[in-house]
């Protein structure tokens, strides 16, 4: 039998930790898992749902003295960060207690698509982050998904995607649509990770996973073939997106509160989502050939026979029935 490998989730009870946390417990890698929740959530459903399947649930405090963190990772050989985007900075305690407890690989909070420095401020948080991790000389993994099917879900007259339909992202179509970009369902980044985290060749590496690779058009086209239906397009220009972000900015600047603020969550949206429609749909960064050119090892060439996700025509058809329990 194959020796246990103890991965520790941070952000365990989120979409994408509880994607990561299904995805290596049906793993064929023996793996434990620990859930690490801030101490008052310990005892919360999700949490308990979390330790019905066999996941240790550890509750930290990051006001504590760094001893005390060292000492709840010294068990753990890979730790794996979920933490919300504007979360990010608090991923540097546990690179630093990783490094001191013996981690044997951090896989920081990334879970989007590739983009280089300068183009989207969250990735570029993001890569100040992966400088911290490489300052410390800790080893690490870096899995960059592409767009969740979750964000487009196009309208159909029916209304039967309605529910599904982010109400915070703009569903306009880029400029004419064609520009391809890599696209992931949630749930099966868990799968992708598991299979990435388990293998040595990818320590010190950036990799790229991925289910399909459509345009705007298409992604329109899928939905219409799995409705039956044919969904509205309105298209928007680069410049109109732009447009948008400075605006945003400026509002989010001049604004008192913080970025995630209530009052100003069409602003944060809109402005985080400008930048990804610029980097996805008009400059091109989340392709398999833009993440080749930064270096990025892909999911695909490493592990060919590993069963590929669903398909975006299956999680529509689910979206357009109602049944949420795929």
């Amino acid at each position: 039998m194959a020796s246990l490998i103890a991965v520790g989730v941070i952000g365990a009870t989120g979409n994408t930790g509880q994607s990561v946390v299904k995805g290596l417990l049906s793993s064929a890698t023996n793996f434990t898992v620990t859930s690490f929740t801030r101490q008052a959530s310990v005892n919360s459903l999700v949490n308990q749902k979390l330790q019905e399947q066999g996941v240790q649930i550890v509750g930290y405090d990051l006001s504590q003295p760094k001893e005390v963190l060292v000492n709840q990772l010294k068990t753990i050989d890979i730790l794996i960060s979920c933490m919300n985007w504007e979360h990010l900075d608090l991923q540097i305690p546990w690179i630093e207690a990783a490094k001191e407890a013996g981690v044997k690989r951090f896989v920081p909070s990334e879970w989007v698509g590739p983009a280089p420095k300068g183009v989207i401020d969250i990735k570029d948080k993001k890569l100040d982050i992966l400088g911290v991790i490489q300052r410390a000389r800790l080893p690490y993994t870096i899995i960059d998904v592409g767009c969740w099917y979750q964000v487009f879900v196009p309208k159909i007259p029916s209304g039967k995607s309605d529910s599904s339909h982010m109400i915070y992202i703009d569903h306009r179509i880029v400029e004419d649509g064609n520009q391809k970009f890599a696209l992931t369902d949630l749930a099966d980044v868990g799968k992708y990770v598991a299979q990435i985290v388990s293998d040595p060749r990818t320590v010190n590496k950036q990799v790229f996973a991925y289910t399909e690779v459509l345009s705007m058009n298409e992604i329109w086209n899928v939905m219409a073939m799995a409705s039956g239906e044919t969904p509205a397009k309105d298209y928007v220009s680069g410049k109109e997106i732009k447009a948008i972000i400075e605006a945003c900015r400026q509002r989010l600047d001049e604004s008192p509160e913080s970025m995630t603020h209530p009052t100003n969550i069409m602003d944060c949206a809109n402005f985080n989502m400008g930048l990804y429609r610029i980097s996805w749909c008009i400059r091109g960064d989340n392709t398999p050939e833009y993440a080749d050119y930064l270096g990025y090892l892909d999911f695909w060439n490493l592990f060919p026979d590993f069963p590929k996700g669903r398909s975006l025509e299956a999680f529509y058809r689910e979206v357009i029935s109602g049944d949420k329990s795929g």
